[in-house]
């Protein structure tokens, strides 16, 4: 079974899925960073997503790694304003040939909704 940290430093782009009030699945590509081995997840439309919304419904989600292997996630938004400055240069190091689409992630609105995922 893959190491799903590695997994979140090494790909541009991992899947969550998160579940619709019927409890059918939606999964959404979205990007990750990982800062002293924890991953970290944001989205450009910050917390008016719909996964977001979604997911702080349910309380959590899953993760695919490499593209078949599930992890059940706990979703905790991240306040600690020291670790979401590491977790923008993460971003900003990853991301970096990615232009306007890098500086959606790191706007206060969607910083302020940062998530640290903890693979249960």
């Amino acid at each position: 079974m893959p190491d799903p940290i590695a997994y979140f430093e090494s790909t541009d782009t991992v899947h969550i899925a998160t579940a619709l009030k019927s409890g059918a699945e939606v999964v959404t590509p979205i990007w990750s960073v990982v800062v002293d081995g924890v991953p970290y997840i944001r989205n450009g439309f910050g917390a008016s997503s719909k996964w977001h919304r979604r997911a702080q419904r349910a309380g959590g989600a899953a993760v695919f790694v490499d593209g078949s292997d599930r992890y059940p996630v706990r979703l905790v938004e991240e306040t600690d304003a020291s670790v979401l400055d590491a977790v923008d240069r993460a971003y900003e190091a990853k991301y970096a040939s990615y232009g306007s689409s890098l500086q959606s992630v790191l706007t206060p609105s969607v910083r302020a909704s940062t998530i640290r995922l903890i693979v249960e």
